[in-house]
C-alpha cells in the first residue's frame, strides 16, 4: 500500500509537478510557520546557498574562469536544477504568497501562512534570481532576435511554427520586465528597507505585485503554448499513454542493459564507424525488452503507477490546465473577497 502511494505521488509529480510542489510547500510552510518566523535568517541563508552555488560558477564561466560545477553532485545537483527551472520552488512560493491575499484570514492555516508571508517573499527571491540569471543570459538575446531579425531567427532556430516561436520569444522578453518589477518588491520585503520607506509608500509599491502576478501567468502560458506548437525532437507525438507490466526491479535491470548496449554501440562506432548500423538493432532490442512482462515464481507481475508513461505533449496540456486552474481560482477568490469587503 505504501509503495502504491509513493508510486502514485511520483506519477502525479511527473504529469503535474506544479500542483504537487504547491501542495508540498504549502504543507511544509504551515507546519514550519513558527520556526520560519523565529529563525527567518537561518532560512534565508539556507535558500541563498544554492543561489550562490549556481551564480558564482556561472558568472565565472562568463568571465572565462572555469570553476567547479556543483550540478555534478547527485542530490545537490537536483536541488540546483530545481532552482534554475523555478517550477519546484520559486513559482510555487509565489503562488502561495499570491493566494494569501485572496483567502479568508480567519482560517487557522491561512492565518499561519499570513504570519510568514513576508518571510516567504524573501525566501522566494533566491530561486527566482537563480532562474533569471540563467534564463536571461541564455535565452533573452536570442528571443530579442525574433523581433529584431525575424528571418535570421527562423533560419537558425529549430522552430516549425512562427506563432509558437513568437510566443516563446515574447515570454523571455516579458521575463526581463518581470525581473525589473520583482526586484524592488523583493528588496522592500526586508524589514530594514520597509521601515525606512514607511507604511504608506510601501503599500503603494506592493500593489504592483498584482501586475507581477498577471505577468507571471502570461509568461508561463506563453512558454507552454510555444512549446506545444514547437515540440522538441524528443517530444514529438507518440502514443498518449503507454502501460507496461514491468516492475521497478525490471526497470532497473533494463536500464543497466540499455547502458551496456549503448556503450557497446559507442565502442563499435569508435572501432569501425558502424554505429548507424548497430543503433537501430539496439533500439529494437530495447523496445522489446521494455514491454516484456515481468514473471516471478511463474506469475506475471501486476501493473503500477510507475509503469505509466505519459507523452510529453500530454504533460504540457496538463501543465497548461494546471496554470488556468490555479490563476483562475485565485481571480475568483480575489473578486469574491473584494465584493464581501464592499458589503
Amino acid at each position: 500500500m505504501i509503495k502504491l502511494l509513493i508510486d502514485f505521488i511520483q506519477f502525479l509529480n511527473t504529469i503535474a509537478p506544479l500542483l504537487v510542489s504547491l501542495a508540498v510547500l504549502t504543507l511544509l510552510a504551515a507546519l514550519l510557520s513558527k520556526s520560519i518566523k523565529k529563525h527567518a535568517t537561518v532560512y534565508y541563508i539556507a535558500m541563498a546557498v544554492p543561489f550562490a552555488m549556481v551564480a558564482i560558477p556561472f558568472t565565472g564561466r562568463l568571465l572565462g574562469i572555469e570553476l567547479f560545477n556543483f550540478n555534478r553532485i547527485p542530490f545537490l545537483g537536483g536541488i540546483l536544477r530545481d532552482y534554475i527551472h523555478m517550477g519546484t520552488l520559486g513559482f510555487p512560493l509565489l503562488i502561495i504568497i499570491m493566494y494569501m491575499g485572496a483567502l479568508n484570514p480567519k482560517n487557522s492555516t491561512v492565518k499561519k501562512l499570513l504570519g510568514i508571508r513576508k518571510e516567504l517573499s524573501i525566501m522566494s527571491g533566491f530561486p527566482i534570481l537563480t532562474h533569471s540569471l540563467i534564463r536571461v543570459t541564455n535565452s533573452f538575446p536570442n528571443a530579442l532576435k525574433f523581433f529584431t531579425d525575424n528571418e535570421g531567427y527562423m533560419e537558425s532556430a529549430r522552430a516549425i511554427n512562427a506563432l509558437g516561436a513568437g510566443l516563446t520569444s515574447f515570454s523571455f522578453v516579458l521575463g526581463i520586465l518581470m525581473l525589473a518589477l520583482f526586484i524592488p518588491l523583493w528588496v522592500t520585503s526586508f524589514n530594514s528597507v520597509h521601515k525606512r520607506m514607511g507604511s504608506v509608500k510601501w503599500k503603494k509599491l506592493q500593489r504592483w505585485s498584482y501586475v507581477l502576478y498577471a505577468m507571471l501567468f502570461i509568461h508561463a502560458m506563453c512558454i507552454q503554448s510555444g512549446s506545444m506548437l514547437n515540440p522538441r525532437e524528443r517530444e514529438m507525438p507518440k502514443p498518449a499513454i503507454e502501460v507496461t507490466a514491468t516492475t521497478s526491479e525490471t526497470h532497473n535491470r533494463n536500464n543497466r542493459g540499455n547502458s551496456e548496449l549503448r556503450e557497446n554501440a559507442d565502442r563499435s562506432d569508435s572501432g569501425n564507424g558502424n554505429k548507424n548500423a548497430v543503433q537501430p538493432i539496439a533500439d529494437s532490442i530495447l523496445r522489446t525488452e521494455a514491454v516484456r512482462p515481468a514473471v516471478r515464481n511463474g506469475h506475471q507481475q501486476g501493473q503500477g503507477f510507475a509503469d505509466i508513461k505519459v507523452d510529453a505533449q500530454i504533460r504540457r496540456y496538463i501543465h497548461t490546465a494546471s496554470l488556468i486552474l490555479i490563476f483562475g481560482s485565485y481571480l475568483y477568490l480575489r473578486m469574491r473577497k473584494a465584493r464581501m469587503k464592499k458589503k
